[in-house]
């Protein structure tokens, strides 16, 4: 008859367990490779403000900048803010910006592009993961959060309210879209510029996000593109997207 197996053994057989469930869980959770994450890193704790003091001056202008963009709602401009309520894939990012070129964008016909926006897209997420904690381990609570009864935007993502709302990742995302599409077709820069502000600032607008946290996602992504900037891949990415593009844009293919 063999021998019950100790106890100490058993527990200390669960808490390997525990840990390889744990392990999996986190790498589980990373984002897919980008250009330059995971292999090279921006260090973005060490030079990103944090999210204002909930005592401050600053997050009192934060929320009165909220509760002013509540007379926006019901118009069109929530609208507009609703349908940027996207942040990849990129297939579904790019129709908040293309329309200005009069072209619509898919995997056949600028594969270079949307492939280069999703690498970036990555990076994104990997670069703000630093700062960017859930409210459960001391992220900013969202506005809607913090005042429960603030009217918004349709909430489309069931768990927005348990992720941080510093720094915004539309915030970053708009600015990136919009500074690569302002390089890659330089006679719609203005309109690009502007198109991704106005991306980031659709947060404010939802209720989704306070204008710091979109500040703060612009920086960030400012940083993120001087250093693909110097990335080779990237860099062979974004003549091909550039090429890419100029044809779409001559020769009328992709148009809507």
């Amino acid at each position: 008859m063999s021998q019950p197996t100790p106890l100490s053994s058993v527990l200390r057989l669960c808490a390997a367990l525990v840990l390889l469930l744990q392990a999996a869980a986190t790498q589980a959770q990373q984002p897919e490779p980008g250009y330059l994450y995971p292999k090279v890193t921006l260090h973005i704790e060490a030079w990103l403000p944090p999210a204002p003091p909930p005592d401050s001056l600053a997050q009192a202008a934060d929320v009165e900048a909220v509760q002013h963009a509540r007379a926006l709602l019901g118009t069109p401009r929530a609208d507009e803010a609703h349908a940027d309520d996207v942040i990849k894939p990129p297939e579904q990012v790019a129709p908040r910006f293309t329309y200005l070129l009069g072209v619509q964008l898919d995997r056949r016909n600028a594969p270079h592009f949307l492939h280069m926006m999703e690498l970036v897209r990555n990076d994104i997420e990997w670069l703000l993961a630093p700062v960017k904690k859930e409210v459960g381990a001391g992220g900013r609570q969202r506005p809607f959060v913090m005042s429960p009864q603030l009217a918004t935007c349709p909430i489309t993502y069931a768990k927005l309210g348990e992720t941080g709302s510093y720094p915004s990742g539309h915030g970053t995302t708009g600015w990136a879209w919009g500074s690569i599409l302002a390089e890659l077709v330089p006679e719609f820069a203005d309109q690009m510029i502007a198109r991704g502000i106005a991306f980031g600032d659709s947060r404010v607008v939802c209720g989704f996000h306070y204008p710091s946290d979109v500040a703060a996602g612009r920086l960030a992504a400012a940083a993120l593109l001087d250093r693909l900037h110097a990335d080779p891949a990237f860099m062979r990415d974004l003549a091909a997207s550039r090429k890419e593009l100029a044809g779409l844009m001559a020769g009328g293919a992709g148009k809507r």
